[in-house]
């Protein structure tokens, strides 16, 4: 069932839109903040740039099932640019005309830009990763070991930006071991290495990719008691609550935050592949709740 604002596939095959579009395919995505952002950044644009008057940000109900269907409907109905979420960002690997290099070695897509031949795959996750790192805990991932808590389509974009990026280590902890394992392999570097254990480094960055925190009763995928200070939580996941993982670091004297700020950064760095320019940080803040940045 999906809310009176999200549109599903059945829309898109009865429906026309007389001027380009702009929208986030997922299944969950009545949850995401991404329609308010980019609707915030387009409003704070459109008095100086023109050519962005008719471009709305919609949101897009899509199952596994559907994707390549709506990918072709999409393309069909002269969308401008596209976000994909969760469950999508792997399988649309397949479904694109080219790939970037960014999203080839990550092999995980979460922005579509339309080619003559149909959709480029390209992906911002890694560098939004980063740039929110850096915004919140005042230095980049150079030589800082990582638990990457997951192995879908964000957490190989966090996993290739970070070791592109010179992190001491990388240890990928997954529920699913043999596809943490797998991740691992296809990462082909010796700093990387999955699998459980019973410690983490003082100073190591913990990154949540997995979708436990969506949810208010949801689990951390992390027991407490490894977290200690020194250490840094990004939880990837959002929402009007805080998540436990978060709770649990803050409970223990770890700083952290959610995923708002990276949501934000590759959202920003999208809507330049699909426009050109670089949005305004304020408006976009502002819709996602963030505080203002600080001087």
């Amino acid at each position: 069932m999906s809310a009176p604002d999200t549109l599903t596939l059945a829309d898109l095959r009865t429906r026309t839109f007389p001027h380009p579009s702009l929208g986030v395919l997922g299944d969950p995505i009545a949850h995401s903040l991404s329609p308010a952002m980019h609707n915030a950044a387009l409003a704070a644009l459109r008095p100086t740039h023109p050519t962005l008057a008719s471009l709305h940000y919609l949101r897009l109900h899509i199952t596994a099932a559907e994707l390549p269907a709506a990918l072709l409907r999409l393309r069909e109905l002269g969308f401008a640019g596209l976000n994909l979420t969760v469950p999508h960002k792997i399988s649309a690997l397949t479904l694109v005309t080219e790939l970037s290099d960014e999203a080839r070695r990550a092999e995980s897509v979460n922005t579509l830009v339309p080619t003559a031949q149909g959709w480029a795959g390209h992906t911002t996750d890694g560098q939004g990763f980063l740039e929110a790192l850096r915004e919140h805990s005042g230095r980049g991932i150079s030589g800082r070991p990582v638990r990457l808590l997951g192995a879908g389509g964000a957490a190989r974009a966090v996993a290739t930006a970070c070791l592109a990026a010179g992190c001491s280590e990388l240890h990928i902890v997954n529920r699913d071991v043999a596809k943490g394992t797998a991740l691992a392999t296809a990462l082909a570097d010796a700093r990387v290495r999955a699998g459980d254990s019973a410690s983490l480094p003082t100073d190591a960055v913990i990154v949540n990719c997995t979708t436990l925190g969506l949810k208010p009763s949801d689990t951390s995928p992390l027991s407490a008691e490894l977290l200690r200070p020194g250490q840094f939580v990004f939880d990837t996941t959002y929402g009007p609550h805080q998540s436990q993982l978060l709770q649990d670091a803050a409970a223990r004297g770890v700083d952290g935050c959610d995923g708002r700020s990276m949501l934000r950064w590759q959202g920003a760095l999208a809507f330049r592949l699909w426009t050109g320019i670089m949005p305004p940080a304020a408006p976009m803040r502002a819709a996602l709740g963030e505080p203002p940045a600080i001087p």
